[in-house]
């Protein structure tokens, strides 16, 4: 939910030159503070976490204007730390394909990164008391609220979304047929309205519907992927959740 899909020239300079700098900050930290030897032998996981999530990121759910993200995940699979890195990398590729423009990569790195470290970390944190599959619930939901809450804040203070009638936060239905990936999402819109059964929803209705029903969603499944590896590989989990990476 919380990628920004626009376009090159719509950000103002300031911002998306900051936000690739701070990105590229965290980078730099992470890479240079784990173990090398050690992450070697983790790269196929990072490189599974960053296929599932360039996939999912990419198509929309279509019975709702939502696409998970999956970044809370690969921050407890991989460890907070390393996430962040899997999700500069996504955001780089997705760029490359057109699904947001270059110059927000450091923006979309900072917006979905916050997934990782805060689902991640939250995981980590939570485990050992309420167990995996609660603990994943928890840190997803609460991973993705703080992203969406930072990003509508964002997009809301450089004038692209309007934050008292919530148009233009949720995803438009330009995703696919001319190949923009969506580019023009985020943009205000006079027709953003979403209908969920037999009632039609505008604006915030529509926008904490989507959330909701997001939300929960990606936490769920999130949580029986948890739950999958704690019967199969209890070992990926464990490693990335009881060590700081």
């Amino acid at each position: 939910m919380s990628h920004i899909h626009l376009p090159d020239g719509v950000v103002p300079a300031i911002w998306w030159a900051v936000g690739y700098l701070i990105s590229l900050i965290v980078v730099f930290a992470v890479l240079k503070r784990v173990d090398a030897e050690k992450v070697r032998g983790r790269i196929p996981e990072m490189a599974m976490m960053a296929a599932v999530m360039l996939i999912t990121m990419s198509v929309p759910l279509g019975f709702i204007p939502f696409h998970m993200n999956f970044a809370a995940l690969a921050g407890m699979l991989v460890g907070p730390g390393l996430g962040f890195v899997v999700v500069f990398v996504v955001n780089f590729i997705l760029a490359l394909l057109g699904h947001g423009g270059i110059t927000v990569v450091g923006l979309n790195t900072l917006s979905i990164g916050v997934e990782a470290l805060a689902g991640g970390t939250a995981f980590r944190l939570l485990k050992g008391k309420f167990g995996s599959v609660p603990s994943a619930i928890i840190s997803t939901a609460v991973a993705l609220l703080l992203s969406t809450a930072l990003m509508i804040l964002f997009l809301s203070s450089i004038g692209v979304v309007n934050i008292q009638s919530g148009e233009g936060i949720l995803h438009g239905e330009n995703h696919a047929e001319d190949g923009t990936g969506g580019q023009e999402e985020g943009l205000h819109r006079e027709d953003t309205a979403y209908r969920f059964g037999g009632i039609a929803l505008t604006g915030w209705a529509a926008v904490l519907a989507v959330l909701f029903l997001g939300i929960i969603l990606e936490s769920v499944v999130t949580a029986l992927v948890i739950r999958f590896f704690m019967k199969v590989r209890p070992d990926i989990v464990n490693h990335a959740s009881d060590k700081d990476r």
